[in-house]
């Protein structure tokens, strides 16, 4: 590959802004420290909870009687992660795999990484990372579209705009990240006696979901938050491409841009989130 991929994935500085993160250490060897950092900053995998846009996240809130802010510094006071069901322990099992097929699927050089790092512009704001696409153009892999689902027409029309846009994507900024998601169904809330919400649906194409920067809904913020702390308007990982495989054997993948300013607002709201944590605001009565 050419300069400034080739270590990607090897280096855990290569690709990242070294002005904007550093390196915290990779989730795969040593699983006890990686959880025991992770409540020393506020993650990517809690933007969505952060600016109230996490359904699960609401839903224990409503169980607790708490706003959703104040059940957020409790899980953090209380150190309480997110309540690890059967599809999430499967979804973490299968990331290698969907990340691999995608790569091969897509036609685009993947790497799959556990690396986790600490953002040094905005304050206590973290993130885990799950891999690296790297399209380089003098590298083009063959795509393989006769492994979607169904393969007909609408099965298949994303893949090569996708493929062209990842390339060109590629060749002006360089690497980008790549977020994986395993999914049961395609519309995956519903809440009780409710309907299921049309922002949560995995639509195809990014016209679907232009509202958030190309990509479905629910995993937008957490992308950004990854962008946010990874890289900077001038250096690092400038786009991120969202993998997910639905119900085992329906792939799909989006890419978005980064979006400075609101980097910039995520680092305004973790920054006022520590603040209430350690007790500076007292606008949150937890």
């Amino acid at each position: 590959m050419s300069d400034g991929m080739e270590r990607v994935g090897i280096d855990p500085m290569a690709g990242v802004d070294p002005q904007a993160c550093l390196y915290a250490g990779d989730a795969g060897e040593d699983t006890e420290a990686w959880k025991a950092r992770r409540w020393e900053n506020l993650t990517a995998s809690w933007a969505s909870a952060l600016l109230g846009q996490c359904q699960y996240h609401r839903r224990d809130a409503a169980d607790w009687g708490l706003s959703e802010r104040a059940a957020l510094l409790r899980k953090f006071r209380e150190r309480q992660e997110l309540a690890v069901n059967t599809a999430m322990a499967w979804g973490s099992r299968c990331e290698p795999r969907i990340l691999a097929d995608a790569g091969h699927i897509i036609g685009v050089p993947m790497v799959r990484v556990n690396h986790m790092y600490e953002s040094l512009v905005y304050p206590r704001m973290g993130a885990t990372i799950d891999g690296w696409c790297l399209p380089d153009p003098m590298w083009e892999i063959e795509a393989h579209p006769e492994f979607l689902d169904g393969r007909d027409e609408r099965d298949t029309g994303w893949l090569a705009p996708l493929r062209r846009e990842v390339y060109r994507l590629g060749q002006e900024y360089g690497p980008g990240l790549v977020e994986v998601k395993m999914k049961r169904q395609r519309a995956i809330f519903k809440p009780k006696g409710g309907e299921r919400d049309p922002k949560m649906l995995f639509e195809r194409g990014p016209e679907a979901h232009h509202e958030t920067w190309g990509i479905p809904y629910q995993h937008a913020y957490q992308v950004q938050m990854q962008l946010a702390v990874l890289g900077s308007r001038r250096a690092g990982p400038q786009w991120s491409m969202l993998v997910t495989n639905i119900g085992g054997m329906d792939l799909r993948a989006w890419v978005c841009m980064r979006d400075h300013d609101f980097c910039d607002y995520l680092g305004e709201q973790v920054a006022q989130f520590w603040e209430e944590f350690d007790g500076v605001r007292d606008d949150i009565h937890p």
